[in-house]
């Protein structure tokens, strides 16, 4: 879409200045979203998607001029990578606002097997990967006599989630993108400082600057640390949710070597840590036996009420990586 289209979509003069352009994408999407009161009394003449695309173009003052020759070419949904290999498609989703900014919620301006990037909302990925989920085991709960507990659903649903998630994630990628890489090793591997906390499963004195922590075992997607004495002390998290996705399963398939030491500082129930991570070379591609993890956690969501929904694909038992 070109500037000139996009001032044509918006009712807007060649050079409308940003509040003028804000007022103006706020009034027509509220029109256009099918959620609003406004949608049934007056349409706007164009979809939600080309509004907000419109807009996206405009509020980029400083972007260059687009060429003449990008008319000809073929408009795409959703400019991401694909995997073609991914078990469904997902939604890409986008927040509608009001008048004056509130969120109305969210709709759908793209559907296919994209690989989530960071100009995409992140909670909304994870609701359009949650909303996968969700399609699988209603589409399993409908061949059932009975339909599964809730509380059953919700620990499967929690599953579903993480491994369709890994399916829309480049980590390796993602991780130069979002971490700031430090130094590398003498053969080239790449080494990033990450800040991460420490969620203390129970009492224990504060730590040390300095002090180095291990590995102790990883269990349903949570990698538990351990003192120099062999004292368990917590699993390790990270203040961007984003990470949770991106190195745990670089932990989980060994893609990554870590090396963990406290910073000294206790904030309630948790410590904060630094955290350096090596890349080892490894295939880029994703891990091929998502597609039948996920398969066999719906088989065994068909066939049981009560085993645990890690049980079906041994992720619940695995080692920790070796220290760098």
């Amino acid at each position: 879409m070109t500037k000139k289209e996009a001032y044509e979509i918006l009712g807007l003069p060649p050079g409308a200045g940003i509040e003028e352009t804000k007022r103006k994408y706020r009034q027509l999407i509220t029109q256009a979203h099918p959620d609003s009161q406004a949608f049934s009394k007056e349409n706007p003449g164009h979809s939600a998607q080309e509004i907000n695309t419109a807009y996206a173009i405009l509020k980029k003052r400083n972007a260059r001029p687009e060429p003449v020759a990008a008319k000809s070419q073929k408009r795409v949904p959703w400019n991401a990578p694909v995997n073609e290999c991914a078990y469904m498609e997902r939604e890409i989703l986008h927040y509608a606002q009001d008048c004056d900014g509130k969120i109305l919620g969210s709709f759908s301006i793209a559907r296919g097997k994209y690989l989530w990037i960071t100009e995409e909302d992140f909670p909304l990925f994870l609701l359009s990967i949650y909303k996968c989920g969700k399609q699988l085991l209603d589409e399993a709960d409908d061949q059932l006599p009975v339909k599964k507990p809730s509380e059953i659903r919700q620990r499967f649903q929690a599953e579903l989630t993480y491994l369709l998630a890994q399916q829309f994630i480049d980590a390796t990628a993602l991780l130069g993108e979002l971490v700031k890489e430090t130094s590398s090793d003498k053969e080239g591997n790449p080494i990033y400082f990450i800040s991460a906390t420490l969620e203390l499963s129970n009492r224990t004195q504060p730590l040390s600057a300095g002090e180095t922590l291990s590995p102790s075992r990883l269990q349903s997607h949570k990698l538990y640390l351990k003192n120099q004495f062999g004292q368990q002390l917590g699993y390790l998290s990270f203040p961007d949710d984003r990470l949770y996705y991106i190195i745990v399963p670089l932990l989980e398939q060994r893609k990554v070597q870590v090396r963990i030491q406290a910073a000294g500082i206790r904030k309630g129930k948790s410590e904060n840590l630094h955290l350096w991570l090596k890349l080892l070379p490894a295939p880029t591609a994703m891990p091929e036996n998502l597609n039948l993890q996920i398969q066999q956690l719906l088989e065994l969501f068909s066939a049981s009420n009560s085993d645990s929904p890690q049980a079906s694909h041994g992720q619940s038992k695995s080692s920790a990586p070796p220290e760098r």
